[in-house]
């Protein structure tokens, strides 16, 4: 009898290795078959046309508006809808809703605007949620587990919108840090605001990290005007990067469907 179960074991655990081999071989792909969507991470200051960039494609597209309310200037066009989160708890519904079979945003285009204020929502829910749990608890100064409870929060909800099949772009406000180096001067750097944790998690996440910005320009008539740009190179202040080869360094009056079609065309090169 002993000997039987040990056969039928042995016979059972080269079945289940054999199954997971098969499974493991089935998930290797053309990398040319992975996911087609850009995603992005576009700051800047103040209205600098951050929210005007994510919605100049043609594509279906979904503002969601995290009580920034600066949708004024993309009223016009007729392929954006907005949806307005308030609270934290709106997160989780409309994860769910972008990844319902139905939703007509599919292959569209999903702007989180901006990443900066969810994480403003993001930390009333924590404060709030902690005061419930310790009535003792100050429920309007965070300490270093709310931030750390926050960014764990973060992490999450960005990993998986950035998971969702369409193209997804997270705003940001920007932050100047400035930080000491090796001979003892100081270093400023320029980054989207959010806090160290999330914001690492967040610029891993994506395939191009634009700094958008405007620049004064004169015209051959003498004419001057303000340029919109977006830095996408690689910089020593500003925290920038482009898997695309197709993108330049520096885009001038950046459009997000021209940006779509070059990647596009690189991809199905």
């Amino acid at each position: 009898m002993a000997i039987e179960l040990m056969t039928s074991t042995r016979t059972s655990g080269k079945k289940n290795r054999t199954s997971e081999i098969a499974e493991v071989a089935s998930k290797i792909k053309p990398v040319s078959e992975l996911d087609p969507y850009a995603k992005m991470v576009v700051y800047g200051r103040n209205k600098v046309g951050k929210t005007r960039f994510v919605c100049s494609s043609d594509l279906p597209t979904l503002l969601v508006d995290c009580n920034e309310r600066g949708f004024a200037s993309v009223r016009k066009r007729p392929n954006v809808q907005v949806y307005e989160l308030m609270r934290w708890e709106d997160v989780d519904p409309l994860y769910w809703y972008l990844r319902s079979a139905d939703n007509p945003f599919k292959g569209g285009v999903l702007a989180i605007d901006t990443i900066t204020m969810l994480a403003t929502i993001g930390m009333k829910w924590v404060l709030k949620d902690d005061s419930e749990r310790d009535f003792g608890r100050d429920p309007l100064t965070p300490d270093k587990r709310s931030w750390g409870k926050l960014g764990e929060a973060l992490k999450d909800v960005i990993i998986r919108f950035r998971n969702l099949p369409m193209h997804v772009i997270f705003t940001a406000q920007e932050k100047v840090t400035s930080t000491e180096d090796d001979d003892g001067g100081t270093v400023q750097e320029v980054h989207p605001e959010i806090s160290p944790s999330p914001r690492s998690t967040l610029l891993g996440a994506v395939g191009i990290i634009g700094r958008i910005y405007t620049r004064e320009v004169e015209s051959a008539e003498g004419k001057k005007t303000m340029e919109r740009r977006m830095l996408l190179g690689a910089h020593p202040k500003y925290v920038s990067g482009n898997r695309y080869e197709e993108l330049k360094n520096v885009e001038r009056n950046p459009n997000l469907g021209d940006f779509l079609k070059r990647i596009e065309g690189e991809l199905n090169a």
